[in-house]
């Protein structure tokens, strides 16, 4: 959502954030819709998903989970990867939670670098995250060792055959310890580990265990104190400015890899305005940047209320096969998915006791339409499915990004007639009737909704005006053209006349 839109939302987004959303909204929801229209006002909405399970470790056979940190989904087996972080474990069962396997034990394997024949056996000390990939037939798994200072890549069945770990290079700073919290790899299998304490970026490394410097450095906030300091450093000498404090980027909070190799990552502060998701080519600049996307903001908007001060904290982000991204907000328990061109599509979840609200949300997968969501503190996995409305969206939407403006119309009308609050519906028949020279009717859609929309119809639609009456226009103008030049004449021909009688006059 662009920045010039930050002004509305208080009354419902107040009451919503307090209290509505840990109140029942029927049966089968613990939490009200609700979406932001064209202006950030909140609005009601219909639920795009609604709770499915919620699952123990106990209701996984693997006894009581303590503090799950990260859930990975494998697309291709449909696996499911939890990292059960105090019991020091990784927990493997299949898409629907129905069984599972503990892997706490790591032996390492003949083609590990190092001699390891003295330890042959290792186990975790509080996992942080997780990475699952296939290479030549092998599913490989980086596993972010945090207490053990060390990302372990190793097989499905625990058998290590690299680690990473803290980097001799000068280039990592000393005074920095090396306590891997989240991890991705790419499909060259270069490693990208992050770091709480660093704010130049993800620790890269190569498939060798190569350092290869920071990856996607967030920018520096522009608070006032920047600005001051860069003020007084215009008067200050060499000396002066290294002793004064110097201003840092907020460090990358979690991470994730799309299909095409693309890493998003995402900053968790209530303080942060830009970079809070950022979507990195290998180069790690972020291309959101040049598609204009920088000033759009993230999560709930922040208010004032009763008080208390709300804001997201965005701490994870996953993207879908379509390009949807999902982001976790750890401070209103929320999940705020929108689509691979930003546009905020649904929100659900909410802080409570309830199924399908939070206490301590830790990590956001998804896989088939399920959404899979970890809780630190219940301990649990909850799993959410799209409800019907959900699913017309999605369809509408992809048929919407692809240019399949007509084909989208039918099921953007439907939207309209089940939600009239959903704006981004009204974007859709707007483009329908855009791309099929219905101009006006476009206007009307994109009208309150769509400020640049409505700006390309009306061109149009002006145009249409112009083409439909140009021969009538121009037989008008070519009538006053006649109508003066004959009207000129006229005039002329008396002027000459009152001169000639007035000459004659003074003959006489």
């Amino acid at each position: 959502m662009p920045l010039f839109k930050k002004i509305g939302a208080a009354a419902l987004a107040a009451g919503m954030t307090v209290s509505c959303l840990t109140l029942p909204a029927s049966a089968d929801e613990a939490y009200y819709g609700y979406n932001y229209n064209w202006w950030n006002e909140p609005v009601p909405s219909q639920n795009g998903y609604v709770v499915d399970r919620v699952v123990t470790g106990v209701d996984l056979g693997v006894g009581t989970l303590s503090e799950p940190n990260d859930i990975f989904v494998d697309n291709e087996t449909g696996d499911i990867y939890l990292v059960d972080t105090n019991n020091g474990r990784i927990i493997i069962t299949d898409e629907n939670l129905n069984s599972a396997t503990v892997l706490d034990t790591f032996t390492y394997t003949d083609e590990f670098p190092e001699d390891k024949s003295i330890v042959k056996k290792t186990n975790l000390d509080s996992p942080k995250g997780i990475f699952v990939t296939h290479y030549k037939g092998e599913t490989l798994l980086y596993i972010a060792d945090s207490m053990n200072s060390r990302v372990i890549a190793c097989y499905d069945d625990g058998r290590i055959f690299f680690e990473y770990t803290r980097p001799s290079n000068d280039l990592y700073d000393a005074d920095i310890s090396f306590r891997p919290d989240k991890v991705v790899v790419d499909n060259a299998l270069n490693v990208y580990v992050v770091i709480p304490s660093i704010t130049n970026g993800m620790v890269q490394f190569s498939r060798e265990g190569t350092f290869n410097g920071y990856y996607g450095a967030n920018r520096v906030e522009t608070t006032a104190e920047v600005l001051q300091n860069a003020f007084y450093s215009l008067f200050m000498n060499r000396e002066q400015m290294r002793k004064r404090a110097r201003a840092v980027a907020i460090e990358i909070a979690n991470c994730d890899i799309d299909d095409q190799g693309f890493i998003y990552t995402v900053t968790s502060s209530k303080n942060a305005d830009k970079d809070v998701l950022k979507k990195l080519n290998p180069a790690g600049e972020n291309i959101y940047l040049n598609m204009g996307m920088d000033q759009f903001m993230f999560g709930d908007l922040p208010l004032y209320y009763g008080g208390t001060s709300y804001a997201s904290t965005i701490d994870d982000v996953d993207v879908d096969s379509e390009g949807n991204v999902f982001l976790l907000d750890f401070s209103e328990k929320r999940i705020f998915q929108y689509s691979d061109q930003l546009d905020l599509e649904f929100i659900f979840g909410g802080e409570g006791s309830q199924k399908g609200l939070f206490t301590s949300p830790t990590a956001i997968e998804n896989l088939n339409g399920k959404v899979y969501v970890t809780d630190g503190r219940k301990n649990t996995i909850t799993t959410f499915k799209l409800t019907e409305f959900g699913k017309m969206v999605h369809d509408a939407v992809e048929m919407f990004n692809r240019g399949l403006y007509q084909e989208a119309k039918e099921p953007f009308e439907e939207i309209i007639l089940r939600d009239s609050n959903y704006w981004f519906a009204y974007i859709g028949l707007g483009n329908a009737y855009y791309t099929m020279g219905e101009n006006e009717k476009a206007m009307d859609y994109f009208y309150m909704n769509s400020r640049g929309g409505y700006n390309r119809a009306f061109k149009e639609y002006r145009m249409d005006m112009i083409r439909e009456y140009f021969n009538i226009f121009m037989i008008v103008v070519l009538i006053l053209i006649i109508a003066l030049v004959v009207l000129s004449k006229v005039i002329k021909v008396i002027k000459k006349k009152k001169r000639a009688a007035g000459g004659d006059g003074n003959a006489v």
